[in-house]
């Protein structure tokens, strides 16, 4: 079956990875917008919260927002991405361990130099000891060993995987006397070019920036032509419903679609499930909810989450 792992990697890293590439290019000579030199941005309300975490959030929120309008790495704040990437670092770990953040992030070239400066600026010495032994482990799997561990299934027999979380114990074991989450806040509260607004005039820099994209539209026409098929899908059944798509959330492979129903597998039926992104059912939300994507014999279909009544078909041919 399609592994969660894959999935994640390929949704939730579509915005910061795929921005990634391609990073260089000439800074605007007016102004910080559209440069690393630009400001970190974060909510008055989540920088005067009593939530640690707070800070670090709403900082992951603008930068997710900023890709989304389609600024690429080198238009966004370095700093802002330090702390965005540092704590995609931890969440990987935690969710499944260093052999996890090496697999989802493919081990991309720009995202762990950044980590592993912001690990050193945020003065997390031991993790940045461990960081670099997991990384010494990278590279003893050498460039045809790391291809192959990032193209293989995640999941099962993997000795590559498992060598790579020879660290995970050690990583833990430093959550209460080396904190990530408040090293990464108190870093982030420190940044000469943090500036601290309230939510609506957030969202006004962001729109911003996405206005001062000099080829916004062609941006966005070379992202919508590189979508995956069910995003194309799901985007077409939401125009066909009259909705207007907001964000697609999840894959689920344990559900299944037959083209009458929606159902969910049992675990012998999941070990026998043939991978492939046509048959996971995408959960998204539109102005009106949260609802169900899935496709069976040539047709696409959307459903409303609750119910699961189906509110609409279209046609979904081998080539969109």
């Amino acid at each position: 079956m399609a592994s969660l792992v894959s999935l994640f990697r390929r949704v939730a890293l579509a915005l910061g990875l795929m921005s990634v590439a391609g990073n260089q290019g000439a800074a605007n000579p007016e102004s910080r917008i559209l440069a690393s030199s630009d400001v970190i941005m974060v909510s008055k309300e989540n920088f005067e919260s009593s939530e640690t975490y707070d800070i670090i959030l709403s900082n992951i929120s603008v930068v997710n927002e900023l890709f989304r309008q389609h600024l690429k790495a080198n238009e966004i704040s370095r700093s802002a991405l330090t702390s965005y990437y540092v704590d995609y670092y931890l969440a990987q770990v935690n969710n499944g361990g260093f052999a996890q953040f090496v697999f989802n992030s493919g081990w991309n070239e720009y995202i762990v130099a950044i980590v592993r400066q912001g690990l050193e600026g945020m003065g997390a010495r031991r993790h940045l000891a461990l960081f670099d032994e997991g990384s010494a482990g990278v590279k003893a799997l050498g460039e045809a060993g790391l291809s192959a561990y990032l193209r293989r299934e995640y999941f099962g027999d993997n000795a590559a995987r498992d060598r790579l979380n020879a660290i995970n114990d050690r990583f833990f074991a430093l959550k209460d006397s080396e904190d990530l989450i408040k090293l990464n806040a108190a870093w982030l509260r420190r940044q000469p070019n943090l500036r601290v607004l309230p939510l609506e005039d957030l969202r006004a820099e962001v729109d911003r920036r996405a206005a001062a994209i000099p080829d916004r539209a062609e941006r966005l026409q070379a992202a919508m032509a590189a979508e995956p098929r069910y995003t194309k899908l799901i985007r077409a059944l939401c125009k066909a419903s009259g909705q207007t798509l907001e964000r697609i959330t999840a894959g689920d492979p344990t559900l299944s679609y037959d083209g009458t129903s929606l159902r969910r597998l049992g675990s012998e039926e999941l070990e026998g499930k043939q991978a492939g992104p046509s048959r996971i059912v995408w959960f998204f939300i539109t102005n009106k909810g949260v609802h169900l994507m899935a496709e069976a014999n040539g047709k696409a279909a959307m459903f409303d989450n609750e119910t699961k009544s189906k509110i609409a078909e279209i046609e979904a041919p081998d080539e969109l």
